[in-house]
């Protein structure tokens, strides 16, 4: 239900954006999440396919603004009769620098704040422990795109979501790797 009111929220942004002015854009990205564990005793770091959703305007060629909703999905991992299982998600706002390389290809980097919602669980045979925490971070972006045209450009970026989820000295980091598209309006 969160996932669909998050999308729902991102789709009325950029809805009214569409017959806006030029620079307004919307896109989808899908790729490689990596989420790193320490709950002091052991540490683990597993990774699985995600993607997130972004909505976003450039006020000029070089600046501009972005929102996301980004859902890094679950990992498990077990070991010793336990298993941990980890589930956050994250809405990001950012403000974007851009440096165009030549007319199709640019490198781009993002700076922001990004709230993220963490789901972890763990089990010890019959014990059963389960937990949310919504957490504020930084969030940090690099990526580079390629402009097919006016309207369509493809990208590839690294995301850094900080630590998602923190109690005491155990903590969750969350990042992405991934490639998607942008329509331009």
């Amino acid at each position: 239900m969160k996932k669909i009111t998050m999308i729902a929220m991102i789709a009325a942004l950029a809805a009214p954006l569409a017959v806006q002015a030029e620079g307004y854009y919307v896109g989808g990205n899908i790729g490689r999440a990596e989420q790193k564990a320490d709950v002091g005793i052991a540490s683990f770091k597993e990774s699985t396919t995600a993607y997130k959703l972004v909505g976003g305007f450039n006020y000029n060629t070089n600046f501009g603004a972005e929102i996301g909703y980004a859902d890094l999905r679950e990992v498990s991992v077990s070991g010793n009769g336990a298993t941990l299982t980890s589930k956050p998600s994250a809405l990001y706002v950012a403000a974007t620098g851009t440096l165009p390389l030549n007319e199709q290809f640019s490198l781009f980097g993002k700076l922001g704040v990004a709230t993220a919602h963490e789901k972890v669980t763990a089990k010890y045979g019959k014990t059963f422990e389960s937990g949310t925490e919504n957490r504020t971070t930084p969030y940090i972006s690099v990526g580079a795109a390629f402009a097919l045209n006016k309207q369509v450009s493809f990208v590839a970026e690294y995301e850094n979501f900080g630590k998602v989820a923190k109690d005491g000295s155990a903590n969750v980091k969350a990042d992405m790797f991934s490639a998607g598209v942008r329509y331009s309006f």
